[in-house]
């Protein structure tokens, strides 16, 4: 279980492949209106600390029918997995959001005592920590990551977030390229083409800071970011990918029983992830081609959607 100690490019999925082999979509019935794409070229503006190799690379959400984009818990969960994936692209723990650092556990130094003995949602909840295939600096992050709201859930203290990220409209391009490739390139065979770009998180929220108000209004607008705090009182207790919470659930020795929950963690995941799938609506044959496939030029960039007030 040593392989599962290190994230796979953004998460943990080749450890959980690797250890299993042992290891169109569908809206908001509250979400805003979308801006059309000439529009977005002439409004859209950039914070002045947004990454530049991610100059031509946004977000773009959609989420269940009943679930509000711009108002409620799904700000700080917006506000939260864009900067913890903007942590991995720029390969820098504060390149979050205003807001980021006081919404998440202080980060434990990689490969510390204290960094191992933690599970892995609690352990990778602040952000990126290590080595990417994506950390070069020089390499230019493009296209649109598509993030979808499959769940919301009431808990004790807080609230429970389950999300499609879709990484099949993500490219990369090294200095001097001409072509760009999908950023998880994967010639395996579907089912690791799909974990390796639907992967679904989990992030769970408590309100602890009851302190600090949440945004004024609604949170959509041209910017790819916030230019200030909108985490309000939201605190994140544990993020990563589905398959990663077995040991933060069920924490305890790497036995038979620890890998059985691992396994089931996993069937947990590959449920989610066909559900994630079918709101993709793109069939396995074409997602094998997308993620295979180099483009001779930058894709077609769309707006940050619902993006964030000017």
């Amino acid at each position: 279980m040593a392989g599962l100690t290190r994230r796979w490019t953004v998460l943990g999925a080749a450890a959980a492949v690797a250890l299993a082999g042992l290891v169109t979509g569908c809206g908001t019935d509250s979400a805003p209106d979308e801006p059309s794409t000439t529009e977005a070229s002439t409004t859209e503006a950039s914070r002045p600390d947004w990454p530049e190799k991610l100059t031509d690379f946004r977000f773009r959400w959609s989420a269940e029918p009943g679930v509000d984009l711009v108002t409620g818990q799904a700000v700080p969960l917006r506000a939260y997995l864009e900067s913890w994936l903007l942590t991995y692209y720029a390969d820098d723990l504060d390149a979050g959001y205003p807001g980021f650092r006081r919404a998440t556990p202080p980060p434990p130094k990689l490969d510390s005592s204290a960094w191992r003995e933690l599970p892995y949602a609690v352990r990778n909840a602040s952000g990126h920590q290590g080595n990417s295939s994506v950390d070069d600096p020089d390499l230019r992050i493009l296209g649109n990551e598509d993030l979808h709201v499959l769940r919301l859930e009431p808990m004790p203290s807080g609230f429970r977030a389950l999300v499609c990220d879709s990484t099949f409209g993500v490219y990369t391009q090294s200095p001097g390229d001409a072509q760009v490739t999908p950023l998880r390139a994967e010639s395996s065979g579907d089912s690791v083409t799909d974990i390796m770009n639907m992967p679904v998180w989990r992030i769970e929220f408590t309100d602890r800071d009851s302190a600090v108000q949440p945004p004024a209004g609604p949170q959509q607008g041209p910017l790819p970011a916030p230019r200030d705090d909108v985490f309000g009182p939201w605190f994140i207790t544990g993020s990563d990918v589905v398959e990663a919470w077995w040991n933060a659930d069920f924490p305890g020795p790497v036995d038979d029983e620890g890998k059985k929950h691992f396994f089931d963690a996993r069937a947990q995941a590959d449920a989610l992830r066909a559900q994630c799938l079918d709101w993709l609506g793109i069939d396995p044959a074409e997602r094998t081609r997308i993620a295979t496939t180099p483009l001779d030029a930058a894709p077609e960039l769309q707006p940050a959607f619902p993006g964030w007030p000017a």
